[in-house]
């Protein structure tokens, strides 16, 4: 049996096996890190710890040096002589935001690039696309990128196409990808840089959309490695900026720790831990960071930086309709979604990292994908079993009644991005398109997953990367029935995210002793501005709107105040 355990002492975490205690190799920072000093009071309007329990009024919070040493009422704990005294009276204090399913590293890379969520029609991507390449004034044949951009929000109700993009941009290879990342638009100087033409079979676990005379669209689903290897990967330099940028991005909105789970291209797989590991190393990491690898290793870490979570994909997404469903598409019937990657290569890496004693991570969205990652877990458990693993299923979307109890009899941690209800669930979005409205009743069932006694940590996967937005998808869910409340709500995206790395020992809630990680939010997250106001779709997104412009008051990361509006 493997249990991980931190050593304060050593700064550490330990594998201890029952005849031996091993120390895992460590990252250490070549540059000391300068230790917080000083003591803080926080005087509290509202807070809510982490833990679940209700919200208290009127609390005061001692922090010395980078740990909590006192929580109470106001008139129970003293504040020491000296301490520096932060007045939140009137708003919101919550454990340090923790985002258990980001593409961070690329998150903060690709912030330079042409930014899309706000289009509302491809006239827009078009214009802006045009506009980016002259204000950015980028020669003939360089490469131009671009993300996030929803169908959903386009009123045009379609993907854009390589013709479309061609109008703009006849000279520049472009890729714009969609918010999901799994689907890809192409322009015509792309297809052929890429070499992508009509004879170009699809790729294993990808489509390229056809038109009617069998000529590429521009539109590539869960294809991306026909593309990558042709586009100048970003330099370390660029790579190191990136983790700087979502960093300062991150204390904005109150997040004080991520797991990154993003995929480097096949060939290059350090490009997503070596630009943390130096960060790490030169203590220019400010930021709790687990990055998830697509190889398997065993655990290692401190508390600022760890590794060792093998992931894996078994499909796409909803919105490039190559989620894995054991029925078709209410939108498409001519396709049930794509199994991405490789079965037998997936069954292996399962088995390995189990045998190394790091953690699983798969990605499933669809009924049939969420039962495929089951079959993995089950698979490696009943060959050697584990009782403290802590194997998670990313998105967990549609699972059916029986995995749902198989995934509760096996111990596996239901990973969810609630922002993903948010934006598609309501009655005739996306989700209600593309799965009907049987699945969609039945889609990310919060509510029942707790009762259930599921480990649940929230996360965004970047769309958008915001965690109070997040918040508040979760407790006004689209579905009543799988609303939770707002406690229970912040320690998913708390103390659940600590749990998933093993870490809840000494972060995640506002406890003594923790590590003092503290998000401080104007007004009371208790408040009706915090609940759905209504359900007519453009009073939903105003709301929406409202709640994603909103930014921390203050964040605390380690004792020290890293952000302040």
């Amino acid at each position: 049996m493997w249990k991980h355990q931190y050593n304060q002492s050593l700064n550490q975490y330990l594998v201890i096996e029952p005849s031996k205690v091993v120390s895992i190799k460590n990252t250490h920072a070549t540059k000391k890190r300068r230790q917080p000093i000083g003591t803080k009071a926080i005087l509290c309007g509202c807070l809510i710890d982490g833990t679940g329990r209700p919200a208290l009024n009127d609390v005061t919070i001692i922090v010395k040096g980078n740990k909590i040493a006192a929580v109470g009422k106001r008139n129970e704990v003293k504040v020491p002589e000296g301490a520096e005294t932060i007045d939140a009276t009137g708003k919101t204090v919550l454990p340090g935001l923790i985002d258990s399913h980001t593409h961070f590293l690329g998150m903060g890379y690709s912030l330079t690039h042409l930014q899309l969520i706000d289009a509302r029609s491809i006239g827009e991507i078009k214009e802006g696309l045009r506009d980016y390449i002259s204000t950015r004034k980028i020669g003939k044949g360089k490469w131009v990128q671009g993300r996030q951009w929803d169908d959903q929000n386009l009123k045009e109700g379609r993907y854009p196409t390589r013709h479309d993009l061609d109008e703009v941009s006849p000279d520049n290879p472009v890729a714009l990808t969609r918010i999901c990342g799994h689907m890809i638009t192409l322009n015509t100087r792309a297809l052929e840089a890429c070499g992508i033409t009509r004879t170009t079979p699809n790729p294993p676990g990808g489509v390229i959309d056809r038109d009617k005379h069998g000529e590429p669209t521009g539109v590539l689903r869960d294809a991306r490695g026909l593309v990558t290897p042709h586009i100048p990967p970003p330099t370390h330099e660029e790579l190191r900026q990136g983790i700087r940028d979502a960093v300062a991005l991150a204390h904005s909105l109150g997040c004080t720790g991520v797991t990154d789970c993003s995929r480097p291209d096949e060939s290059a797989p350090h490009l997503s831990t070596k630009p943390y590991i130096d960060a790490h190393r030169e203590n220019d990491l400010h930021l709790r960071c687990h990055v998830m690898t697509w190889y398997p290793r065993e655990w290692s870490g401190d508390q600022w930086l760890t590794l060792g979570t093998l992931k894996i994909g078994i499909d796409g997404s909803a919105g490039a309709q190559t989620a894995l469903m054991f029925e078709p598409y209410s939108n498409n019937p001519a396709t049930c979604g794509v199994y991405v990657g490789d079965q037998e290569r997936n069954k292996r890496v399962v088995a390995e990292q189990h045998a190394k004693g790091g953690e699983v991570a798969i990605h499933a969205i669809g009924d049939r994908a969420c039962s495929e990652a089951l079959d993995r877990i089950e698979e490696a458990l009943e060959a050697k079993p584990r009782p403290d693993h802590r194997y998670r299923i990313e998105h967990f979307e549609y699972p059916i009644d029986a995995d749902i109890e198989r995934a509760r009899k096996l111990g596996v941690i239901a990973s969810m991005q609630p922002n993903f209800v948010g934006e598609w669930a309501w009655p005739g979005g996306m989700y209600d398109i593309r799965v009907g409205p049987e699945r969609l009743a039945r889609g990310n069932p919060y509510r029942r997953l707790l009762d259930l006694g599921f480990h649940m940590p929230f996360g965004s996967d970047g769309m958008p990367f915001h965690p109070l937005y997040g918040l508040w998808s979760a407790v006004n869910h689209p579905q009543p029935g799988s609303r939770i409340t707002l406690e229970e709500a912040v320690r998913c995206f708390t103390l659940e995210g600590a749990y998933v790395t093993r870490e809840e020992a000494i972060k995640g809630s506002i406890e003594r002793g923790k590590l003092a990680d503290i998000a401080i939010f104007d007004g009371d997250l208790r408040g009706n501005w915090f609940k759905l106001g209504g359900t007519e779709p453009r009073a939903i997104e105003q709301q929406k709107a409202g709640i994603k412009r909103r930014r921390a008051w203050m964040t605390i990361l380690d004792g020290e105040v890293v952000h302040k509006a």
